[in-house]
């Protein structure tokens, strides 16, 4: 008799510490996917006093991953991957250049800031310029290679 009650006793201990458990794991996740969720769908900011001015450059090529991971490095972002979802979300067409943001900025700010190349602190050469430089460079080339060809013969 006492070995039932025992048991009956062990039994429903063990069953109250896996409903405990199962309960806290379920929050725990709720609270992980309430932050992630927030992180991506609002306008989280690192710290809102946190008015220090980062340069962050991003090159031709890079892509929303290299970007967050560049503006997670300096501080002002909090997750990457929150981040690049939500550049993506935007349909945000990051430019080159080199920008300044803010801990204080949210990640839609920092998008759109660097979504326009006007808002680059350092000049950025336009597409024609690019252009006219490669053409001067290869007549440049054109040029000496003409000249060496011609003190070789001599």
């Amino acid at each position: 008799m006492i070995k039932k009650i025992i048991a009956t006793i062990m039994g429903l201990g063990i069953n109250i510490v896996i409903y405990a458990v199962a309960i806290f794991v379920l929050i725990r996740v709720g609270t992980i996917a309430y932050d992630f969720s927030y992180e991506v769908f609002g306008e989280p900011v690192v710290s809102e006093h946190a008015d220090e001015e980062v340069r962050i450059e991003v090159v031709s090529g890079d892509g929303s991953k290299s970007v967050a991971a560049k503006l997670k490095e300096a501080g002002v972002i909090d997750n990457e991957l929150a981040f690049v979802i939500k550049a993506r979300l935007s349909s945000a067409n990051l430019m080159p250049g080199t920008y300044i943001v803010k801990g204080n900025m949210s990640a839609d700010d920092m998008i759109e800031i660097m979504s326009d190349q006007a808002n680059s602190v350092v000049e950025q050469p336009t597409a024609e310029e690019l252009e006219t430089d490669n053409s001067e460079t290869e007549s440049a080339e054109d040029t000496s290679a003409d000249t060496s060809e011609g003190e070789g013969g001599n």
